[in-house]
């Protein structure tokens, strides 16, 4: 297609994706939780970096933006999201674009990239993954073109792309590795062709991996996340030996008891699994997942056959990265399926175009048409709806700290610790302590005050009952609607 054909739609897509962006950064009422973490390690907090694993590249794009524009780093790091998201939403255009979609496919790509609830709901959220998602989808664009025809230039823009996409999360080193061997799949070349050219986009990685094992030789300091994964790589066994079937054994004696190993082994196979599932769905929007699962009645007819490949070996390596993840610690939430979303998403697109096209020849489809138009319409007044529940007395709880506690008071609290006490030292010279509260591991005596979490639908915590078991009596109690914090002296 030509550029002026194109043109309006990238740039509607563009606007339309920073209004979506200022709406969602305007409604939230605090900076995320894992946002405590990224602006603390960009200041050098030791506690911070470790948390994050020593994975700096995202805190330090945001303080070079922070330095070079001379905004405060919250700002810079919601400008840099903007970005990065803004780069998403045309990145999975040209996808669309380079698989041979029309321009009436493209305006189906924008419309539902736009409407998908949970992406937009994360615009406001400080998180990396704002760019391993942008740059996933353009290391994609890279790799069907290299998957088409073999070129050092192709070669180049997959590795830098990927290469980048790892900065913000280092799943993407699983798929520099494992990707190139998709050319395999390419059955328009003859087989020895398509051996030399695997080899051959093997090879960067084969240098990156020398050159990275030569920066952990030569120097004892350099640790991040990458390096204890790789470090680790080699367990990957226990996962399938020794941590499921303990998770199975656990769940047999505690839960299950009717059940034998290996049953209670294949429900926790089968957990891992549905908890893919499900987070996959909430990334997708419950819409898009239906369409992608009924084939029958939404068929992607005009998507080009190497998609299939492409997408297929992408989605299979996702879910071997995600089921490992999931295996392992047993932890999965929706973000980490975002990446995959969108790339599948790309098959809902080609089946939306061809439902429409149908329609257009069978007049018994356009009801099929008009209950879609209007799931979508729904799904684009759910994105301007903020999923973030408001914690005002986290803000209420950080004034307070800064109009009464001393200077260097340590203060013990059951929630939210790292965001309170983000927001007590925040443009404040005085300097406090804030630790979340475990029951039975952490000595009250040695705290100043407590700040404990009250919900008037729910029971009083476990440090409330304590303090309420030392006769001590609130000092401050601050509430909002069914939620609030109650402030004990304890010294």
């Amino acid at each position: 297609m030509k550029l002026r054909e194109t043109l309006p739609i990238y740039i509607g897509v563009a606007l339309l994706g920073l209004l979506l962006s200022l709406w969602q950064i305007h409604s939230a009422p605090q900076i995320n939780h894992d946002a405590v973490y990224y602006l603390l390690a960009l200041q050098g907090d030791t506690a911070s970096i470790q948390q994050i694993g020593n994975w700096l590249f995202y805190p330090y794009l945001i303080k070079g933006i922070s330095l070079t524009l001379g905004l405060e780093p919250e700002h810079a790091a919601w400008l840099l999201n903007i970005l990065l998201d803004t780069l998403l939403v045309l990145a999975f255009i040209r996808l669309v674009e380079t698989l041979g979609g029309s321009r009436s496919t493209l305006l189906w790509a924008a419309l539902l990239v736009l409407s998908l609830p949970y992406l937009n709901d994360n615009r406001a959220e400080i998180i990396r993954d704002h760019g391993y998602w942008a740059f996933t989808l353009v290391a994609m664009i890279a790799y069907l073109h290299l998957f088409r025809e073999f070129s050092w230039k192709n070669l180049l823009l997959w590795n830098l792309a990927m290469l980048i996409a790892t900065l913000f999360r280092v799943e993407g080193a699983v798929f520099l590795a494992i990707m190139p061997l998709g050319l395999l799949l390419n059955t328009a070349l003859p087989l020895r062709q398509r051996l030399r050219y695997a080899a051959l986009t093997l090879l960067p990685v084969v240098v990156i991996t020398l050159v990275f094992a030569l920066m952990m030789a030569f120097s004892s300091s350099f640790q991040n996340r990458l390096v204890e994964t790789i470090t680790k790589a080699g367990s990957l066994l226990s996962i399938f030996t020794e941590i499921i079937p303990g998770k199975a054994s656990l769940l047999q004696h505690e839960v299950l008891p009717q059940f034998s190993q290996s049953a209670a082994e294949l429900t926790v196979y089968l957990g891992v699994i549905y908890s893919i599932a499900k987070d996959l769905f909430s990334s997708l929007s419950w819409l898009y997942f239906g369409i992608l699962l009924l084939r029958r009645w939404f068929p992607a007819t005009n998507l080009p056959g190497e998609a299939s490949k492409v997408i297929g070996l992408y989605a299979a390596i996702s879910f071997l990265v995600l089921f490992l993840h999931g295996a392992q610690h047993f932890v999965m939430v929706s973000r980490y399926t975002v990446a995959l979303a969108l790339v599948l998403l790309v098959i809902v697109v080609f089946s939306m175009e061809g439902l429409l096209q149908k329609a257009r020849e069978n007049p018994r489809l356009k009801p099929r048409m008009a209950v879609v138009a209007i799931c979508i319409a729904l799904l684009f007044a759910d994105s301007l709806i903020s999923s973030a529940k408001p914690k005002v007395y986290i803000l209420d709880a950080a004034r307070w700290a800064q109009e009464n506690l001393p200077d260097g008071a340590r203060v013990l609290t059951d929630y939210h610790a790292e965001r309170v006490g983000y927001y007590s030292n925040k443009n404040n010279n005085k300097h406090y302590v804030f630790l979340r509260y475990r029951p039975g591991a952490t000595p009250v005596e040695e705290y100043d005050y407590a700040f404990v979490r009250t919900r008037k639908d729910k029971a009083n915590s476990k440090l409330q009952q304590l303090l309420y078991g030392q006769g001590l009596k609130p000092v401050q109690k601050i509430t909002n609607g069914q939620q609030g914090v109650i402030i004990y002296k304890l010294r």
